[in-house]
């Protein structure tokens, strides 16, 4: 018995090496469209705006001494809330980015002496209470909400220039620990930088 061997048109062949080599392109390929980057550090790509290498330093700089601010309190019942940081900058930015990170580090300098209120979950919070308490969930409660003895506030403020393609931007990023209270400012702190280059970056 023989088998019939069917050789492919020369026009199938054509077609089916193309189609090989494109998949060995896009494979080579796909392997060097990202590298794993240090936050921390200055890329590549230049730009004027704030970037992770900012938010990072700055947010490290200020939980330090925020920190340490609230350890030489002599008080033992301090509780601090954060409000959003404002952005009266020309760059568009996430400002969550810097309060988040700033929480997180005093969290972990200053807790459990220190509390901390998650104001932005209130809603959250409210609505869990009133399912205890009326029966929906399990788990009944009566602890009240604990008020804020200081505020962390945050701004961010800039000024620009440009001219023929390329551009300077000096950004001040200003973060205060307020007395809920009296609304006395009991720390306050401002970092800066200017940085010059090509204005065609774009940041998201």
């Amino acid at each position: 018995m023989f088998l019939k061997t069917t050789i492919p048109a020369p026009k199938t062949l054509a077609l089916l090496g193309a189609l090989a080599a494109l998949t060995a392109t896009t494979t080579g390929c796909a392997g060097k469209t990202m590298r794993r980057l240090d936050p921390s550090k200055d890329d590549n790509l230049g730009g004027t705006l704030i970037d992770s290498a900012d938010v990072m330093a700055t947010s490290d700089m200020a939980a330090a001494e925020i920190s340490k601010q609230l350890l030489a309190s002599p008080r033992s019942d301090i509780v601090v809330a954060f409000s959003p940081v404002k952005n009266e900058s020309v760059q568009p930015i996430n400002t969550a980015l810097l309060s988040d990170r700033i929480r997180d580090r005093v969290f972990a300098a200053t807790a459990p002496r220190v509390k901390f209120l998650a104001r932005e979950q209130l809603d959250e919070i409210m609505k869990e209470r009133e399912g205890k308490r009326t029966g929906v969930f399990s788990g009944a409660g009566s602890k009240q909400l604990l008020g804020a003895t200081h505020l962390l506030t945050g701004r961010i403020k800039s000024l620009s220039k440009k001219s023929e393609g390329d551009r300077a931007d000096y950004f001040q990023l200003s973060f205060q620990l307020v007395d809920a209270e009296d609304s006395q400012i009991v720390w306050s702190n401002s970092w800066e930088f200017k940085k010059q280059g090509d204005s065609g970056v774009i940041y998201q």
